[in-house]
């Protein structure tokens, strides 16, 4: 019997309409306060007043924020929503007004001149900001990125662009790949069509090479028809990210993202250094799975193959109970916040019609717990990204007490509760398993360690090459064989890949809606593997250590947070431990 599974509890956030319009009309009241506070804005403001400027602020974003996350995990449930198609314009409207409103005084706080007011000096800017611990550093990283600050009539415009234009052209990238339907036909079987594109990628990890290769071609001939229009859509956010980061004067198409995370460009350049440098060992991985597979050579169609027949299914209730089990064997107050989202309700877990693939994990506000999106197919991998979500769910919890603007971790932490989360469950996996099963479950690491790590930093090198090329003119079929040649330097001579993986790139979201945001995996595997390895040197001592970091949010730079705790990421060495686990996982795979 089929699993119904469990389904949002939205009401959390908004109990009905009749709320949700009720929350708008307050939103729209409330910002008019906007007005008289910029007005009390000065150099020598006092304290508590700075403060209720600053809370007003945070009550605005949040309750904001918490109808456009009611909204977006409505759409993520039901593309084809109504619903959600009434709320969005009415949202985008608000968001407007509340932009409108408050950026003279965020103009004021970056130290910029504007309507006439002179501009709040460092000197008082460094008292005011102490007067709130939690947002000092988030406010003075705010004065930090000025430079990149339009005037406000040239602001409003971006603004009311990206709503109508590009955040439009984005959605429907989502639209069109969400319905879309998929012809599975493997050899000597009678075709079927699948509606749920999850449905169909759990076939690529199927025990039969004709399965596997039925799905990819499923896949991908169905993404190859919609070439055309897919790569307009990119065409047209590449440009439009290009017009914005020279406009903002970022120094190029990544800088503008890796400014955004509060990381410096060079310690990104290192980690994709280290990435690439390190490729021979999962080029490796593919020869030693060949051979155990009886293939002379991978086909990239196998990358995933299971080495045993028959892969065993876990069902939902099962998978819960081990993962809720890990979290609590390494520290019940991780199990404690796992436990929160299902007791409130706040997880979706099977795959539906009109339902959004892969998973995630929401943050709402600091007082309502994150919602996780699933897809869940009884898979031994859905099981590990159960854990990943929920991981994600715990980093969230941990920082309750942070104001809205400083609680959600800055992208190259965001992975890390998630892939720790995943190697807890791993390593408990590892413990009950058989000689053979071991085997097994460490090329499967392997593989998803390659999916974390090797395969990003190449979407990332593609990503650098597409927004390079594509504004000085480059096709559809030269972009497809500029990913094409990306895969062959991946590979090397270990893979034979097929010619119809050169329109891979057409569905990877990612690249789509948040340009060089893939970077955020490889970066968080590697530094969860490094913590991860000095979590075994020290066993229960580290969890603080662990614990200080989830806890600081985006309250803190991440590149201090971390060296703080003794982890200095500025190094290749730092990098190169994350791939010692790998590479000991290798080892230990040819000694089986």
């Amino acid at each position: 019997m089929k699993e119904r599974g469990l389904q949002w509890n939205l009401k959390d956030i908004v109990k009905d309409e009749e709320e949700f319009f009720n929350i708008i009309k307050k939103i729209e009241g409330e910002i008019q306060g906007y007005d008289i506070i910029f007005k009390e804005t000065s150099n020598d403001m006092k304290e508590a007043k700075f403060k209720r400027m600053i809370d007003f602020q945070e009550k605005i974003t949040t309750q904001f924020g918490r109808i456009n996350s009611y909204v977006s995990l409505l759409s993520s449930i039901d593309s084809k929503s109504q619903k959600v198609m009434k709320y969005q314009s009415t949202l985008d409207e608000l968001g407007i007004k509340i932009a409108d409103k408050s950026r003279p005084i965020n103009h004021w706080l970056q130290g910029l001149e504007v309507r006439n007011k002179k501009p709040l000096d460092d000197k008082n800017a460094k008292r005011l900001f102490k007067a709130i611990p939690d947002l000092e550093w988030t406010l003075h990283d705010t004065r930090k990125k000025a430079k990149h600050t339009l005037k406000e009539e040239i602001e409003q415009v971006i603004q009311r662009k990206n709503i109508n234009g590009i955040d439009a052209i984005t959605e429907l990238y989502e639209k069109i790949t969400t319905n879309l339907s998929f012809e599975f036909a493997p050899y000597g079987k009678e075709k079927k069509i699948i509606k749920n594109q999850e449905e169909l990628i759990k076939y690529v990890k199927h025990p039969k090479k004709e399965y596997r290769k039925a799905a990819y071609e499923a896949l991908l001939r169905t993404y190859k028809e919609q070439k055309e229009t897919l790569y307009t859509i990119y065409a047209a956010v590449i440009k439009d990210w290009k017009m914005e980061q020279e406009l903002r004067k970022y120094t190029s198409p990544i800088n503008m993202r890796n400014s955004a995370n509060d990381i410096e460009d060079e310690i990104i350049e290192t980690v994709l250094k280290v990435v690439v440098k390190n490729r021979k060992i999962y080029q490796e991985l593919f020869k030693i799975k060949a051979k155990e597979l009886g293939m002379k050579k991978l086909s990239r169609t196998d990358i995933y193959a299971p080495l045993s027949k028959e892969e065993k299914k876990i069902n939902f209730e099962e998978a819960k109970k081990l993962v809720l089990e890990t979290y609590k064997n390494f520290h019940p107050e991780f199990a404690k916040r796992a436990e929160q989202v299902f007791n409130q309700e706040h997880m979706d877990s099977h795959p539906k019609e009109n339902k959004r693939g892969g998973a995630f994990c929401a943050y709402i506000t600091p007082q309502i717990t994150p919602y996780i999106l699933l897809n869940y197919t009884e898979t031994e991998r859905d099981v590990s990204t159960m854990a990943h979500e929920l991981g994600h769910a715990i980093h969230d919890l941990y920082t309750k007490r942070l104001p809205y603007a400083a609680a959600h971790a800055p992208l190259p932490l965001a992975e890390t509760a998630s892939t720790f989360g995943e190697m807890l469950l791993f390593e408990e996996l590892l413990k009950q398993a058989s000689k053979k099963k071991k085997k097994e479950l460490l090329m499967n690491k392997l593989a998803d360690s390659y999916a974390t790590i090797a395969r990003q930093t190449y979407f990332i090198k593609f990503e650098k090459e597409a927004h390079e090329k594509i504004p000085r003119g480059l096709s559809e079929e030269e972009l497809s064989k500029l990913y094409l040649a990306q895969l062959e330097e991946l590979f090397g001579d270990t893979v034979n890949i097929p010619d119809y993986f050169q329109y891979e790139w057409l569905y990877i979201p990612h690249i789509f809606h948040t340009p060089f945001y893939c970077y955020a995996y490889s970066f968080g595997d590697l530094l969860t593997l490094a913590l991860y390895a000095q979590y075994k040197k020290e066993g229960k001592k580290f969890i603080p250590r662990l614990e200080r970091i989830l806890s600081a949010g985006g309250s803190k730079n991440p590149v201090e947070l971390l060296n703080k705790e003794g982890f200095d990421i500025t190094k290749e060495a730092f990098w190169e431990e994350g791939f010692k686990v790998i590479r000991s996982w290798l080892e230990e795979v040819k000694t089986l």
